[in-house]
């Protein structure tokens, strides 16, 4: 090699290695704010150190990542053949599972549901570059649940339930001390979902000793497909009676809804209002046709309680329903007592006389005096309900008449009343001996025209009954049509604080219980535009609980409640809207809702019917439960956090309202 050549070769390495230097120089001059800008970044943070490119590649990326919102664990151990992933991902790149791509929203959120094999199932999500493995660990069992699965004590006399989610299909019985039952499928259950509920009972034995008996376990048998799972509970003991009583078969008048009990135990509520079901009933379902009953109601019950599927506790009343004696005031999980139990005597009979008939404006109010504050049925007919033994109280049509009244075990029912004409619900009265007691019919001006109604002993001891009369409003040029002057809505704020409700696809900025408060906003400002006056049981994100909402409602006694919710399941599938009422005369609101709500288009699938939902349960006034979409579906869940789609969505429910209260003028 010549000279030449090598002093060419020389000065070309000098050059890089001056070119190198400079470069070095410069990065650690402008290094520290190029790390400054990342971080700083509107979008994600992104780590220098993932960075292999230059500085232009850097600017390019958006920093969207792949974000898993369900499951939050790498690896998962199930008994469900199907899993869901969901979560958001940078629509602008490709987003695989194991090489196949997912279908994804515009901006990016997904919802992919799979079927799974029996042991281990690997799945590999591909996304910028980027690699997120699952593993999934199947296994099939045909009882995944049972109760009671541990010991438990239960009072002499006591009915309990049994049950067991077992795969749809199954055969499952429980045998406990000496007898074995088959267990019912639950009506209530989702017919869609792998597991569905199984439940019986069994009733203890009459322990008048003064010691606690132990009967055993119970044990639950399977069957699905030719193959078979057997599970046992913890040991039952049956507690000594809490009072030992003389029992008085002839105490307990017969006829008519009553039952026999016994005397010397009185039950009596302590709580400021006591839902009703039906005797012995160990489903805890509520019926439209079991009213409440007030606070300070006494009778005699039996010396055994009833134990639901859910371990809830319950007084058996001679009147033929039973109370609770506790329950949880959700989410605070603190337990209210609603019933005490007491040894004592109860007069044979009741005297009742009407003190006043009135009408203040908002409500007509029925007081009578009563010679001691027994129970009282509470019935609103004739309505015909689509099937009641499979726990369905659907209707077609309001088609109620009138409301009767009776009052247990009355041998006197006295007093004038007189109904002005100008009452705005009622026409005119009877008065109904039966065998066992009286009942006071008030019948309505036109069929169907009943709008709520709430009690309560005053200070008086006197029995109240209020009876919401229908609000006034008069037509108007907005754009719905009435001026809501003078009408009370109470909005009902599902979830908040420690209760998120359904989390979503991000669970900390579009939880359900924000989304709810976001759409309820929307709502409020839309009914304040047409004129009324809007309450809500939540403003903020903080905790409401169940006897929280129910005192706010009997405290304001507003003419129209509506509840925001948004629902969930576990897999993606399921989208859409719902109204749902309980009571008879909610039907026709909850319709108007869901109408007006269906004209939007905004969602691909809708539900209307009747359904138990917590608050819907309450008689005070018309109340609705909405269900805004489902959150764990990416269409809905893309609608749920839009601004302009919320709009539409408050704009209907306000249509709906505004009609319902134009037509019950």
């Amino acid at each position: 090699m010549n000279k030449k050549k090598i002093l060419t070769i020389i000065i070309c390495v000098l050059g890089a290695l001056i070119a190198a230097a400079a470069a070095v120089l410069i990065i650690l001059h402008f290094g520290k704010d190029i790390k400054e800008d990342i971080t700083n970044s509107s979008s994600s943070p992104l780590i220098l150190d993932d960075i292999t490119s230059s500085v232009p590649a850097v600017i390019e990326d958006n920093g969207i990542r792949l974000v898993f919102s369900s499951p939050t664990a790498k690896t998962i151990n199930t008994t469900n053949s199907q899993i869901t992933f969901s979560g958001t991902s940078d629509i602008e790149e490709s987003l695989t599972v194991n090489g196949t791509e997912i279908e994804r929203s515009l901006d990016g959120i997904f919802s992919y549901t799979a079927d799974l094999s029996v042991g281990k199932n690997t799945f590999n999500f591909v996304h910028k570059g980027e690699t997120h493995t699952f593993t999934v660990n199947y296994r099939y069992v045909i009882i995944n649940q049972y109760s009671p699965d541990k010991s438990q004590i239960y009072s002499s006399n006591a009915t309990f339930s049994v049950g067991a989610t077992a795969r749809k299909g199954s055969v499952v019985t429980a045998t406990f001390n000496g007898q074995t039952i088959t267990l019912s499928v639950n009506e209530e259950e989702d017919n869609s979902a792998e597991f569905i509920g199984y439940y019986g009972s069994f009733t203890l034995p009459v322990n008048n000793g003064y010691e606690d008996i132990s009967l055993g376990k119970v044990v639950f048998k399977a069957t699905h497909n030719g193959k078979y799972e057997s599970f046992s509970s913890g040991n039952i003991v049956c507690k000594k009676p809490d009072f030992i009583v003389e029992f008085d078969p002839d105490a307990t008048p017969l006829g008519d809804r009553y039952i026999n009990v016994g005397s010397g135990i009185i039950a009596e509520i302590v709580g400021y209002e006591a839902e009703t079901f039906d005797a012995y009933s160990t489903d805890d379902a509520s019926r439209p046709t079991n009213n409440y009953l007030p606070k300070g109601t006494v009778d005699y019950c039996a010396q055994g309680s009833v134990y639901s599927k859910d371990k809830k506790e319950y007084a058996v009343l001679r009147c033929g329903r039973q109370v609770y004696l506790k329950r949880k005031d959700i989410p605070r999980n603190s337990e209210t007592v609603i019933t005490t139990k007491r040894a004592g005597l109860l007069p044979e009979t009741n005297q009742l006389n009407i003190a006043s008939f009135e009408n203040t404006g908002r409500h007509t109010i029925l007081t009578l005096d009563t010679a001691w504050k027994a129970p009282f049925f509470f019935d609103l007919l004739p309505q015909a309900y689509t099937s009641p033994s499979k726990q369905d109280y659907s209707i077609s049509n309001v088609t109620s008449r009138y409301i009767d009244i009776t009052f247990c075990y009355s041998d006197t029912l006295d007093g004038e009343l007189i109904i002005p004409e100008d009452n705005p619900i009622f026409s005119h009265f009877e008065i109904i001996k039966n065998t066992s007691d009286y009942t006071l019919r008030l019948f309505l001006k036109k069929q169907g025209g009943f709008y709520g109604w709430d009690c309560y002993y005053n200070e008086q001891n006197q029995l109240v009954f209020e009876f919401l009369n229908p609000a006034k409003i008069t037509t108007a040029e907005n754009k719905y049509g009435v001026d809501l002057t003078g009408v009370v809505i109470l909005i009902d704020v599902g979830h908040g604080g420690v209760d998120i409700g359904a989390e979503g696809f991000d669970s900390k900025n579009h939880n359900e219980a924000i989304q709810n408060l976001a759409l309820a906003n929307k709502l409020a400002n839309e009914l304040k535009c047409a004129g009324a006056t809007v309450y809500a049981t939540r403003n903020d994100n903080s905790t409401s609980s169940t006897d929280d909402k129910i005192k706010i409602l009997k405290n304001i006694k507003p003419d129209f409640c509506i509840a925001i919710h948004h629902n969930s399941y576990y897999t993606a599938k399921p989208n859409g809207f719902e109204s749902r009422y309980f009571n008879s005369f909610s039907k026709n609101a909850a319709e108007y809702v869901y109408n007006h709500t269906y004209n939007t288009g905004i969602y691909q699938n809708h539900k209307f019917g009747w359904h138990y939902y917590f608050m819907a349960r309450e008689t005070t006034c018309p109340i609705v439960l909405t269900e805004n979409g489902f959150i764990s579906n990416s269409y809905d869940y893309a609608n749920i956090v839009s601004e302009a789609a919320n709009i539409k969505k408050a704009e209907a429910i306000t249509r709906g309202i505004a009609e319902y209260f134009a037509k019950i003028q």
